[in-house]
């Protein structure tokens, strides 16, 4: 352990990655867009003292985490949410923690520098997407209570409230908003990201 936080980064696989954009982006350009978007998110990241896991049993997935120098946290169960718990137990050896979804493409460096900060000074912090789901979450008391999918965020909130544990929404867009439908691509086309851009010469 290097550092006392510790980034989760969930990837399933790239066989068919962004499935919701399938009917308007074909296979290659969505498997393009969601690597560049995980080089993206770690690199943000990296700039910070952190220490970063993507969340995979894909191979092709570990070859990129060796590309990017992070490490890979294979699980022994499968879905999003067994994953990820299964992940908390590392957690419990960091003072924080986050989990970040690698769909969010207007992520930089100055922002995840904000909210590494939020989460060392609250319990939770948490984001909400468009679509009631949860892209990020961190802080620096123990959660294990996942659930991912369908309006996600109310569920990750109820279980906060319920187990009486204090929280802070983020309502900064760059933290919350994810390439996941159709109207987020053409957003994402017509607000192409500096990062993007460079990637596109």
């Amino acid at each position: 352990m290097n550092s006392k936080i510790i980034i989760g980064i969930p990837i399933h696989s790239f066989d068919n990655p962004m499935s919701r954009l399938s009917d308007s982006v074909d296979l290659k350009t969505r498997q393009n867009l969601q690597k560049a978007l995980l080089v993206n998110t770690v690199n943000c990241f990296k700039a910070e003292n952190v220490d970063i896991y993507l969340i995979s049993n894909s191979h092709d997935v570990e070859i990129i985490a060796d590309e990017l120098n992070v490490r890979l946290f294979r699980t022994n169960v499968s879905g999003l949410n067994h994953e990820i718990i299964e992940f908390t137990t590392l957690i419990k050896n960091y003072q924080n923690w986050s989990i970040c979804h690698a769909d969010l493409p207007y992520l930089n460096k100055f922002n995840i520098s904000v909210f590494l900060k939020e989460i060392e000074n609250n319990k939770i912090v948490i984001s909400k997407s468009d679509d009631n789901g949860t892209p990020l979450i961190g802080g620096s008391v123990f959660f294990d209570n996942f659930e991912y999918g369908k309006n996600s965020f109310n569920k990750h909130t109820g279980a906060l409230k319920k187990q009486k544990i204090e929280f802070k929404q983020i309502y900064n867009k760059e933290l919350y908003f994810e390439l996941d439908t159709p109207k987020d691509y053409e957003i994402f086309i017509k607000n192409t990201p500096r990062w993007y851009k460079k990637l596109s010469l």
